[in-house]
């Protein structure tokens, strides 16, 4: 038998090309089958594209581990986190993002143990939401999502009295912190500008929460939203200094709607093992899309690589 036909009945191309159509595409087992028998001729049972998927995840195991180094070596990472369903029962499925590469990670449980577990000792800036589970960190080496703060307002413009005015006012201040990172962005690129827009936005909002944050009957409905602002506040304006990080978790949402999705197509997985190569597998299709570059070609030369005992070729 040919060397690189020596774990498998097929070759490490047909290989890639079932993991991709998984991993980027969303098709079902029983839709490769139908596929690679109209594409390629090949008659293939749900079971040997199981196999299939193993193999690529025994190969992807390294990359994978190697991938999650990377992205908490460098300066900025956005995290988050959604639901997974493994077997019926819920799961939660991480995320640690760059704009080169994306970690996923499934886990049982979503809890700091969990954050902890998947970051580590990580040494940067953490953009993230407002969830509890982010709270003991560092507001001075954080960056809270102003797209959530914008949304958090919106909805208490729909209150009554104080707490109208005050979402109305501080939605106003969330529209000028955009339209200065925008025009930081994509006009002047000058840091000493941007931070002389944001500086007077800053002492507004501050005036803002502080007013709203004693304990009276008229700040009822948003004194607690305030006087959370007020602990992290640290933590709001860390993008306006700190070269690298943007005012929003963009980046980690858009990292996890695609394994969204494929979570729904597929009802999630079934086992450890399908764990496994799902969180290794949308991790290599992520990465590769930010990077620009075919999931097909790495997933053939991670294979052959495999087969024979070289090493990987890294994700990032």
């Amino acid at each position: 038998m040919p060397e690189l036909l020596a774990s498998s009945a097929f070759g490490p191309r047909l290989q890639a090309a079932v993991v991709t159509l998984i991993a980027r595409h969303r098709i079902s087992r029983r839709g490769i089958c139908e596929l690679a028998l109209d594409l390629f001729g090949v008659t293939l049972s749900s079971g040997a594209v199981d196999a299939i998927c193993q193999r690529a995840s025994d190969a992807l195991a390294g990359p994978h581990c190697q991938l999650q180094d990377w992205v908490l070596d460098q300066n900025a990472v956005h995290v988050d986190e959604t639901g997974w369903r493994t077997r019926g029962e819920g799961r939660a499925l991480w995320t640690a993002t760059t704009p080169e590469a994306t970690f996923l990670q499934i886990a049982q449980h979503c809890n700091r143990e969990q954050f902890t577990a998947l970051i580590g000792a990580y040494s940067g800036i953490l953009v993230s939401d407002r969830w509890n589970g982010y709270s003991h960190l560092d507001p001075h080496q954080r960056q809270v999502c102003w797209s959530h703060l914008q949304r958090d307002f919106r909805r208490h413009t729909d209150g009554l009295g104080e707490q109208q005015t005050f979402g109305e006012q501080g939605l106003k201040l969330t529209r000028r912190v955009f339209a200065a990172w925008r025009a930081y962005q994509h006009e002047h690129h000058d840091r000493r500008k941007l931070q002389a827009e944001i500086a007077p936005i800053q002492t507004e909002l501050r005036a803002l929460l502080d007013q709203a944050s004693p304990k009276k009957a008229r700040n009822r409905w948003h004194r607690q939203f305030a006087n959370n602002l007020l602990k992290i506040w640290p933590a709001l304006w860390t993008f306006v200094t700190v070269q690298g990080v943007e005012p929003t978790n963009n980046p980690a949402e858009r990292a996890l709607r695609a394994p969204v999705i494929h979570r729904k197509v597929s009802l999630g997985t079934q086992s450890n093992n399908g764990e496994r190569f799902a969180e290794r597998a949308l991790s290599a299709a992520a990465t590769r899309r930010q990077q620009r570059r075919s999931l097909f070609t790495y997933l053939s030369d991670l294979i052959i690589a495999h087969t024979r005992g070289d090493p990987f070729p890294a994700l990032a």
